[in-house]
């Protein structure tokens, strides 16, 4: 490598090297909010296909710059305008997520591309660490703004908590269609397996994947639970999808009040981790023995 290069090797084994450190990022939604909050502005972002077929990318917290669509619907012009110099996308399995294949290719000859794998065999602390790691070359900062005892504390609690309810159960679900629930294998999901490995008991699924189909009227007996944590991206069912599934009612945990929203797609970093462990603490203490 030439004297001053920056070079990066992604995921999935691409070695960038360009002249310059990168300065201006464009990055998939999750992976901005990441880095924005490890330090590293960024000048725009993209959503999932689930965004572009809902016609809208929501809101994000924590970023203030512009969304320039996702799937296909992208736009080239507002593209241009951003002038990236490197972008940031995360991958299930070795795709560019979020992005056609061709826009993804078109993207690629506009700026150089980093995928960190978000999924599957990496636990939750190892993706973090690759997201401190690229922060870390990207910016001047000595040490990224995380706090990784945050969340090594954030799991002593819960594990705590548990062992004072070892009753509990736990489903992670998303609203797939009115006839049709999607429960999420923890096994897939390193945010769900980080939770199982401090103790949190999930209900088992059949899923080799991300998620088992479930009818809604069987829920309850497949997957007894406590506690439901909720898939809250655009894809899922909203509140008042839900309401005219006359199974959802009957369900233990919506009865109880025990629905707690769930992000499979947070900002990956130790201290935002540790806040929804934080918050699924307090919902296992507050259960009656």
């Amino acid at each position: 490598m030439a004297a001053g290069n920056w070079s990066f090797e992604d995921d999935l084994g691409h070695h960038v090297e360009v002249a310059n450190r990168p300065a201006r990022v464009l990055a998939y939604a999750q992976a901005a909010q990441t880095l924005v909050r490890l330090g590293v502005p960024v000048v725009g972002y993209f959503g999932s296909q689930h965004h572009a077929d809902a016609g809208a990318q929501p809101a994000l917290a924590g970023l203030d710059v512009p969304s320039v669509g996702s799937g296909d619907a992208v736009d080239h012009d507002l593209i241009r305008t951003l002038q990236p110099d490197l972008l940031v996308g995360v991958s299930y399995a070795g795709e560019v997520y979020g992005l056609s294949e061709t826009v993804a290719a078109e993207l690629a000859g506009i700026a150089p591309v980093l995928l960190i794998r978000i999924a599957g065999e990496p636990a939750l602390e190892a993706i973090i660490g690759r997201f401190h790691q690229l922060a870390g070359a990207l910016t001047d900062a000595s040490a990224v703004p995380d706090d990784e005892t945050a969340l090594t504390s954030a799991l002593a609690r819960l594990t705590a908590a548990v062992n004072e309810q070892p009753a509990v159960r736990v489903t992670a679900l998303s609203g797939g269609t009115p006839t049709d629930a999607y429960v999420a294998n923890p096994a897939y999901w390193p945010g769900l397996r980080l939770l199982a490995e401090a103790g949190l008991p999930f209900t088992p699924t059949t899923a080799k994947g991300g998620w088992e189909v479930v009818k809604w009227t069987n829920l309850t007996s497949s997957h007894p639970a406590d506690i439901l944590l909720y898939d809250q991206r655009p894809n899922s069912l909203g509140d008042d999808q839900l309401a005219t599934i006359p199974a959802w009612a009957e369900i233990p945990a919506v009865r109880a009040g025990q629905v707690l929203p769930w992000n499979p797609e947070p900002p990956l970093t130790f201290e935002t981790t540790a806040a929804s462990v934080d918050t699924l603490t307090t919902a296992i203490t507050a259960l009656k023995p």
